[in-house]
């Protein structure tokens, strides 16, 4: 159970932020305006509602109460104008944005319909030309000073002086300009609890807690803070009557020895209009052979492009029409579940594509905010303008909408997804529209087994630490897996367990793969990831394609590699051993690129129009069921089942970079996993013809996925070995070179 109260409107955990940072909601979230979006927003009372009413303006009012000496700071109902377009105020001010402009300690008011809350927010100092941009854009540690540190809190009960102790076990970032004496960790309770920040004692960086204080299960957070820059909080509960501790921030266990699997669902089925939730039950069996654990799929719900033929983009569902329900054209909610089961059945996760950020034009609750459109557009692929809009709607301030009009739409028109007009952008400055959301985040909690949430960056914060809350309610190993992009660590703070990493490793290993960067970036890419601030025990994906970006093989086609599919292979084999947790994309172990069907697409006869698969015609191709090469399937389903056997290669395995010579590393990447007792040297080769490498003689050259003897010389100071794709060998000691 969470021990945070959910009878109520608390606005959720404490705030720990720089100065020069902020809490802010901006009107667009795209390249242009920011990767990031947050406010100070009242949680929802008890069980939400499907379709609630909405909440008054006077709902919730917000206040200062405390603030550290010279702060002039405020409370800002949001929206704010950004930029050169500003937001359309919907009069609601129930939830804000704050900046602090002075360090210290400050608490904010929230009166609320249940009575009075407050939430502390603790302000660091520090060198603003360190503090990261308050949009998110931008790596942590591109700073001046380096990354931010990081914690990972830990704790017991100490029964000798009746008391918690929670040891919070700081580390500077690897390019830190600070030193460890500089490293300080500041406390705060859950403001709902009954413990007073004055009861906790802190020696160092270890925080003591009397359970006298303590009036049930508490919260407890803690942050990181090295003079100049502050880390990501970190959780933990105390509670007095078991006298145990737990860590809520923590991804369930089973994702350590976990490959996702990603499928385009309407493409799985191998033809147009193929898929339903029959067939993907009878694919079950396949992903079981596979040997994969996750799978997810894309959006399920009722949306429009799976209605058009030849819609841009391909019938991707990220346009929904109903949170509730599943498209009819791939079954009912029955045949969903029945799917989930066959899943579970083979102890298979099912991993849920949940859209927060937009939904679709066709959304009932879109279309009554609508008043009179224009005529109908000649291209089947538009919508009609909107010249005026209903203000009376229940829902005309669930949606996002800039002041003036757009291109194509009335004043105050709505903001879509990057422009895209189908897709509205939603207004979580609205508490009923949050409501709404998380009465969907129940739903189907209750039938999958995690979330993939779409464009996570476009969706407050406060938003999904209440989702984290409400979903481990439900279930206790339940996952939540993000899209930042670029990867943020804040999203690592009692938000989500798994992270996207498509700026750092999709991205670097796109760029191998055409042969513009050498292997070892990819090391640079998994490293940058601590210098980042994400914390230890956090996870980050490890895919070499996604449904929105190229297909990896077509990329080395298209490329200065030869032998594409070899290449494809290299790239899943450094994805599965480097530290991370490995995603395969539905199609790749069969070389769709090379024999499955493309979709056609929608401009075809029109040069001057273009949709998002048309750089890669296979992104969202048609998987080919009845031809493929067996012995590419045959290396997928070895380095899944080498990934399951080897938790040397899992994502808490420490990443070294072993010592090695080689006269090819423009295509060879060598790199040590120190799991402590058990280590590893691991040889990746991106060549069409096998690589010479030479390795410490200590290293074992009993290759552990093939099973072969990789030496082919030896000498006193080193061990030659020829790796015709990957080779995992076994190493009593691992240093650098």
């Amino acid at each position: 159970m969470s021990p945070t109260p959910r009878d109520g409107h608390h606005p959720g955990p404490p705030r720990f932020l720089q100065v020069g940072q902020r809490i802010v909601d901006p009107v667009f979230v795209d390249a242009d305006h920011g990767f990031d979006r947050d406010n100070l927003a009242p949680t929802i009372a008890g069980e939400p509602e499907h379709d609630p009413e909405n909440y008054a303006g006077d709902a919730f009012s917000w206040s200062i109460v405390a603030r550290p000496a010279g702060s002039e700071a405020t409370v800002q109902y949001a929206p704010t104008p950004h930029d050169d377009r500003d937001r359309y105020d919907h009069g609601l001010d129930n939830t804000v944005e704050f900046e602090p402009d002075a360090p210290g300690t400050y608490v904010l008011e929230l009166d609320a319909p249940d009575g009075t809350h407050e939430l502390t927010v603790r302000a660091f100092g520090g060198d603003e030309s360190d503090t990261a941009p308050a949009d998110g854009i931008g790596a942590a540690g591109q700073a001046d000073g380096g990354g931010p540190p990081r914690i990972e809190l830990d704790g017991w009960y100490d029964g000798a002086t009746d008391e918690f102790v929670v040891e919070s076990n700081p580390e500077l970032a690897s390019d830190s300009h600070a030193v460890d004496a500089d490293l300080a960790v500041e406390y705060l309770p859950h403001d709902a609890s009954g413990l007073d920040a004055g009861d906790i004692t802190v020696e160092g960086t270890t925080a003591r807690v009397p359970t006298a204080a303590l009036d049930g299960p508490t919260s407890l957070y803690g942050a990181p803070f090295d003079g100049r820059r502050v880390g990501v909080r970190d959780e933990i509960v105390l509670d007095p009557d078991s006298e145990t501790v737990s860590l809520p921030n923590r991804p369930p266990d089973w994702l350590d020895d976990a490959v996702v699997y990603e499928i385009f669902t309407r493409s799985f089925a191998g033809e147009p209009g193929g898929t339903t939730f029959e067939t993907l039950i009878d694919r079950v069996g396949y992903l079981d052979d596979l040997g994969v654990d996750v799978v997810w799929l894309t959006p399920v719900v009722p949306a429009w492009s799976p209605t058009v033929e030849t819609a841009p983009g391909g019938p991707h569902g990220y346009s929904t029409a109903d949170y509730f329900d599943v498209a009819p054209d791939l079954g009912t909610l029955a045949d969903f579940e029945a799917f989930v089961e066959a899943c579970h059945d083979r102890d298979i996760r099912v991993c849920f594509d949940l859209v927060a950020n937009h939904c679709g034009w066709t959304h009932p609750f879109f279309q009554d905010t609508v008043a009179e459109l224009g005529p109908e557009p000649e291209d089947p692929y538009q919508f009609p303008a909107i010249e005026s809009w209903d203000l009376s709607s229940e829902y005309f301030d669930w949606f996002d909408r800039q002041l003036g009009a757009s291109r194509h739409d009335a004043a105050p028109a709505q903001t879509g997804f990057f422009g895209v007009r189908f897709q509205p952008n939603l207004n979580h400055g609205n508490v009923a529209l949050r409501e709404h959301l998380l009465a969907a985040v129940e739903f189907w909690a209750e039938r999958v087994d995690g979330f993939r949430c779409d464009i996570a960056w476009g969706v407050p914060h406060s938003f999904w630490s209440e989702v984290r809350e409400r979903v481990r309610a439900i279930d206790s190993e339940f996952l939540l897996l993000d899209e930042a992009i670029p990867r943020t660590p804040a999203f690592a703070a009692s938000e989500f367990d798994c992270h996207f990493d498509t700026t750092g490793f999709t991205e670097t290993a796109h760029a191998v793969a055409r042969g513009e960067r050498p292997p070892s970036d990819l090391l640079d890419a998994v490293e940058a990831r601590d210098r980042d601030g994400f914390p230890r025990y956090t996870r980050l994906l490890n895919a070499t394609e996604n449904h929105d970006e190229a297909r990896l093989a077509h990329e080395a086609a298209v490329g200065h590699r030869e032998e594409p599919a070899a290449v494809a292979r290299a790239a899943a084999a450094a994805a599965f051993t480097l530290p991370g947790v490995p995603m395969l994309y539905y199609g790749q172990e069969r070389r769709i690129t090379e024999y499955g069907e493309r979709r056609a697409f929608p401009y075809a006869d029109d040069p001057g129009k273009a949709d998002d698969i048309e750089r890669d015609p296979y992104k969202r191709a048609f998987v080919n069921w009845d031809e493929y090469p067996e012995e590419h399937l045959d290396f997928y389903r070895a380095l899944v089942t080498l990934y399951h056997d080897s938790p040397v290669l899992g994502p808490s395995a420490d990443l070294v970079r072993a010592a090695h010579r080689t006269e090819r590393p423009e295509d060879v990447l060598v790199f040590g996993r120190d799991a402590g007792e058990e280590k590893r040297v691991v040889v990746v080769n991106f060549a069409a013809d096998p690589c010479r490498v030479d390795l410490r003689p200590v290293v074992d050259t009993t290759d552990l996925f093939t099973g072969n003897d990789v030496a082919v010389a030896r000498s006193e100071g080193a061990v030659t070995v020829e790796v015709d794709r990957l080779a995992v060998l076994d190493t009593p000691s691992l240093f650098d070179r």
